[in-house]
C-alpha cells in the first residue's frame, strides 16, 4: 500500500513541478510578444499579408497560420489564428 501512496506522491509532485515550469514558460514567451510587438495591432501591421493570403488561398488556413508562426515563431497559435481569420 505505501507504493501505490508513494507512486501518487510522487505523480503529484512532478505533475506541479511541471505545471509551474509550463506557466513560467508561457509568461516569459508573452513577455517576448509584448517586448517584440507591443500589441495585437502591432504584431498584425508586420505581417505580410500578401504573403499569407496567397498561401491560405492556395493551401488553405492551416497553412496559412503554419506561415504566420514560422515568420513570428513570438506569435501564439492564438495570435496566428486570428490573423488568419481576420483576413
Amino acid at each position: 500500500m505505501i507504493d501505490g501512496l508513494t507512486g501518487v506522491i510522487v505523480i503529484g509532485i512532478v505533475g506541479a513541478v511541471l505545471a509551474f515550469a509550463g506557466d513560467r514558460i508561457v509568461r516569459r514567451r508573452k513577455r517576448a510578444f509584448e517586448d517584440r510587438y507591443g500589441t495585437y495591432e502591432g504584431f498584425r501591421d508586420q505581417v505580410d499579408e500578401n504573403e499569407v493570403r496567397a498561401v491560405r488561398d492556395e493551401r488553405g488556413d492551416v497553412a496559412a497560420v503554419k506561415t504566420v508562426r514560422d515568420r513570428h515563431p513570438l506569435a501564439s497559435l492564438a495570435h496566428a489564428h486570428r490573423y488568419v481569420k481576420e483576413l
